[in-house]
């Protein structure tokens, strides 16, 4: 039980935070209500409440001292969304995926011999309203459309994998039927959308508000010039619309952006920050372009010096902007690196399961096989056992960071690409110069980053809901895998004496899952 005077004390820093965040009086004491009811209403059995709230009271601890903007976030929901809109988000995300989570994990590892993935991202359509440059959707098949049975096998076996968060892309999802019925069905699973926005008018905003588990994430590519010039004339004005309809209903939503070499300066700005949160997005997530499909245009991709620049520009708002931001090559160090093929997959149309959204190859389809035991497939065994690819979790990703990784598993595994022309990304010799260079540069800016005072020389960092870890701690069998390949590739750098070829270097031995 809380000490009582722990709880004033923890009360009276939520007061004073609250007010920091720019919430009002009437909204403050609405939020402590809610939360307060919230806690008290767990309807699980006695001895579960008491641990649940216990480890829900030691977070909210932990956050006000290590994370405070974090809690003024879930102040600032708790304030302003519809009284429906609350109640999922709380029971749903945070009771479900974040406070109950560790018990499910250890279960599951057990059962498993790994740890349960955290999302699977399922593809319902490629079909779209909109030509985007840039995007990978359109090299797959434009009609490819998911049947009904097997999105619901999707969510089915991801429930069972004890996934609570499904994260639905596309192509446009709004132009898939059933949608939104889908997600009345599984109420009890939080469903987050990639959007451009241009279908959600007053009618899907109000089934949205009458759902409460199905979070829009608005992609957006700076302001109106940088929006128009990727996406086309009038989605910009209708992206904020969009954004209005659901901010007047209490309705959650967030925004998706991608940094490119043309936007990265604007979108690491506080001024854009702040615009987002002005707008009522709740949530950011930042995905730097990748080139991926059949003609790839390394021309958009950020440069190393922009990758660094954004990540800096996340450091200081986890600090001072009570918004939840995932920036998902910037935030290895927050997951122990690389998620592919162990936190999450990615499910195509047809049904073929990508170890990641970026990684477009494939051995098995979910037609033939379970989730279950697709994680257990040798490349996703594979992906795993290499995870993660450097003791630098901020060069997390095989793709653009460690391109040789990527290359290797797809060959030694013989994956299939998804689509006629994804193999570029491994065979294409100028690609794979361009990535290699990507990846040398980058990795001078990630090491100096990474001994610096934000990772304390990469040691610790700060991960949303946790607070302050030690990654040692945190990641114990990780970090032993990342010391282990980073002394193995210093050993056969040019010049040293343990000097081996590209391929003997990567062959380390994997841990125990």
């Amino acid at each position: 039980m809380t000490n009582p005077n722990d709880l004033l004390d923890m009360l009276a820093r939520i007061n004073m935070l609250g007010h920091s965040v720019g919430l009002s009086d009437d909204e403050l004491s609405m939020a402590v209500q809610r939360l307060a009811s919230a806690s008290a209403s767990m309807t699980l059995d006695e001895t579960s409440v008491s641990e649940t709230h216990q480890r829900l009271m030691a977070g909210v601890k932990k956050n006000l001292d290590d994370d405070p903007m974090l809690i003024g976030w879930a102040l600032k929901l708790a304030a302003r969304l519809s009284e429906l809109s609350w109640k999922k988000f709380f029971d749903n995300f945070i009771l479900r995926l974040v406070v109950e989570r560790r018990s499910v994990i250890d279960r599951l590892t057990r059962e498993l011999g790994h740890a349960p993935p955290v999302t699977i991202v399922v593809s319902p359509t490629m079909a779209c309203n909109l030509r985007c440059r840039g995007c990978y959707a359109q090299q797959y098949p434009r009609g490819a459309s998911m049947s009904p049975d097997l999105l619901r096998k999707v969510l089915r076996e991801s429930r069972e994998l004890g996934v609570r968060f499904i994260t639905v892309t596309g192509g446009e999802p709004f132009t898939y039927d059933g949608l939104l019925d889908m997600a009345e069905e599984f109420s009890d699973l939080t469903f987050m959308t990639y959007t451009n926005g241009t279908l959600i008018d007053e009618a899907t905003a109000d089934r949205l508000a009458a759902l409460g588990n199905v979070l829009p994430a608005f992609s957006i590519e700076g302001y109106e010039q940088e929006t128009t010039e990727r996406r086309g004339l009038g989605v910009y004005r209708a992206v904020l619309d969009a954004m209005a309809r659901l901010k007047r209903r209490g309705t959650l939503f967030g925004v998706s952006v991608t940094p490119t070499r043309f936007n990265t300066d604007l979108l690491s700005s506080d001024a854009f920050i702040d615009f987002l949160m002005d707008k009522g997005a709740s949530f950011a997530w930042l995905f730097t372009y990748i080139p991926v499909g059949l003609e790839p245009d390394v021309g958009m991709m950020a440069t190393p010096e922009q990758r660094d620049q954004l990540r800096r520009a996340r450091v200081r708002w986890r600090k001072t902007r009570p918004i939840f931001l995932g920036d998902f090559w910037n935030d290895g160090a927050c997951v122990g690196g690389c998620l592919s093929a162990s936190r999450y997959a990615f499910v195509t149309p047809e049904g073929d399961v990508q170890p990641c959204t970026f990684v477009h190859f494939t051995t098995h389809n979910l037609r033939d096989h379970s989730l279950r035991e697709i994680f257990q497939s040798p490349f996703f065994k594979a992906i795993r056992g290499c995870q993660p690819y450097d003791r630098n979790l901020l060069r997390s990703c095989k793709i653009i960071d460690h391109p040789h990784v990527l290359r290797r598993l797809v060959e030694q595994h013989g994956a299939r690409p998804t689509y006629p022309g994804a193999e570029s990304i491994v065979s294409d010799p100028a690609l794979c110069r361009h990535l290699d260079q990507y990846a040398r540069e980058y990795g001078r800016l990630a090491e100096r980053g990474w001994r610096g005072p934000d990772y304390q020389e990469g040691r610790r960092a700060l991960v949303p809901f946790s607070g302050l870890v030690d990654l040692y701690e945190r990641y114990p069998e990780r970090m032993a895998r990342a010391e282990q390949v980073t002394e193995a590739n210093r050993a056969s750098a040019p010049g040293s004496a343990g000097q081996r070829s590209e391929e003997a270097r990567d062959h380390v031995t994997p841990l125990a899952e």
